[in-house]
């Protein structure tokens, strides 16, 4: 009996789809070990733990990333349906320890120190899938952050800029958060003069017994609450934390530094020393001493821009926006700035800024063509037309000694007719001359009182000018 069409093609369709479902779950294995069971495929399963969706994909990502080297597999896809092993692994049980040794060190630094890790192999033909099952369990919480850094003024800091703590009481415990506190005291630290601190001098500690285990006491009613208390404290595990200082080698990193002279090398030389009055001109300023070879820079546009000043506290944050003000004027190659502690104070420094000057003018120019070919013969639309045109450019980087930069623009171009003479039109289909200019001042033009009501991070001024003459096809 023969069947619907209907129904043969729904069978001859099923036949297609198990066909390709066979296709994508193929996977082949290329010189594999002989006699020895290999390793073909890592799985994870994360159970417990409070994440989000998200989160909860990172977490497993972060998981995979902790596989051995020894325990990963290199899987490579062709047309998305084919998977190929080449060269597979030996199994080694001992990597798949690693693997779950690194793990568990992982959760650790999320917070969950009670995490546990655990794997299973199966084996088929020699072939052997490894599953690790993560069980997250509960997060361990900050219970207090405190400060010890016997230290009265970094004390009296930490304390003033705990609101900006990373380290906040009743969030999971992270090894990141740690990490970015620490940061945070040290720039804190070296904004108010402690410019040799650095996280080597601190410590974080943490507390995670249970009082209520390490208390004796003859009272039964006391011991019940004791332990009901202890038996909180296991299902809602938390940490104290305590943030002190970490005695160093060297007891200058614990003091307090004052700037002492600012020495600026308008025009520096790599060879330039400071001792050098021969070839070096030095002239003395409220707040610098300016040394050159040749004037090329005004005062004034090096006191608009550098924001520390001699007898001031060194503060990190001063000294890298003093980088920033200098490094955008572009004027200069490169600019350093260098901190060298007076050996006659012991807690001020010295700060030479070097600027290696950059070419004062520039030059560039480009030259370009075009070709378009079209069957209308129309003297007006025109024909075959070729068309050139020449981009010249030139630029001042320190006008009047201001680091006010000028460039000017200018663009020449011509297109052509070839089909003039069949048409009895032009030889010049068109043409066009353009100039422009433009200037940029490293400054506001505007009285100090409205910026003063602005308070803009950055000021400039841009004064653009341009001029063009377009004739085209003789319609304008």
């Amino acid at each position: 009996m023969q069947l619907p069409a209907p129904v043969m093609r729904s069978s001859a369709f099923n036949k297609i789809l198990l066909l390709i479902l066979f296709a994508a779950s193929c996977t082949v294995i290329r010189k594999a070990p002989k006699d020895r069971p290999y390793l073909v495929k890592n799985t994870i399963e994360l159970r417990g733990g409070k994440f989000s969706i998200t989160e909860r994909q990172a977490v497993l990502q972060r998981l995979y990333n902790q596989l051995d080297d020894s325990s990963k597999v290199i899987v490579k896809d062709a047309f998305f349906i084919v998977h190929t092993i080449k060269r597979p692994i030996g199994y080694d049980t001992g990597y798949s320890s690693v693997s779950a040794n690194n793990m568990r060190y992982s959760m650790f630094h999320l917070g969950y120190y009670n995490a546990t890790v655990s794997y299973t192999q199966d084996t088929v033909n020699r072939k052997v899938s490894v599953k690790y099952l993560v069980t997250a369990n509960k997060p361990t919480l900050i219970d207090t952050v405190s400060y010890n850094l016997k230290n009265p003024e970094l004390q009296q800091l930490a304390l003033a800029s705990k609101k900006n703590t990373q380290l906040v009481e009743g969030n999971p415990i992270t090894k990141a958060s740690v990490l970015a506190e620490v940061s945070r005291l040290v720039d804190s630290f070296r904004n108010n003069g402690y410019y040799k601190f650095t996280a080597a001098e601190l410590r974080v500690r943490g507390d995670t017994t249970i009082a209520a285990l390490t208390t004796i006491t003859n009272d039964p009613f006391e011991q019940l609450r004791l332990l009901n208390e202890a038996q909180q404290k296991r299902d809602s595990p938390s940490i104290k934390l305590g943030i002190v200082i970490n005695k160093p080698d060297d007891t200058a990193k614990l003091t307090k530094y004052f700037i002492n002279k600012i020495y600026i090398l308008s025009d520096y030389r790599p060879d330039d020393l400071l001792s050098d009055t021969l070839t070096i001109t030095q002239r003395r300023t409220n707040n610098f001493l300016l040394r050159y070879h040749e004037r090329t820079f005004r005062t004034a546009l090096l006191q608009r821009n550098i924001t520390m000043r001699s007898g001031d506290v060194y503060r990190q944050d001063e000294y890298y926006k003093t980088l920033n003000n200098l490094s955008k004027l572009g004027v200069w190659q490169s600019v350093n700035i260098r901190a060298i502690e007076n050996l006659d104070e012991p807690n001020k420094v010295d700060l030479i800024i070097e600027l290696l000057p950059g070419k004062k003018f520039g030059f560039e120019s480009s030259l370009e063509a075009s070709y378009s070919a079209t069957n209308n013969t129309s003297a007006v639309l025109g024909g075959n037309l070729f068309g050139i045109s020449a981009n010249f450019s030139l630029v001042n980087r320190n006008i009047g000694k201001e680091a006010i930069r000028m460039t000017h623009n200018l663009r020449a171009g011509v297109e052509l007719n070839n089909n003039s003479r069949k048409n009895s039109g032009n030889l010049i289909n068109s043409n066009e001359l353009s100039y422009s200019n433009n200037i940029l001042i490293p400054r506001a033009l505007l009285p100090r009182k409205t910026l003063a009501w602005l308070k803009p991070k950055t000021a400039e001024t841009f004064v653009n000018t341009s001029f063009s003459y377009n004739n085209r096809l003789n319609l304008f």
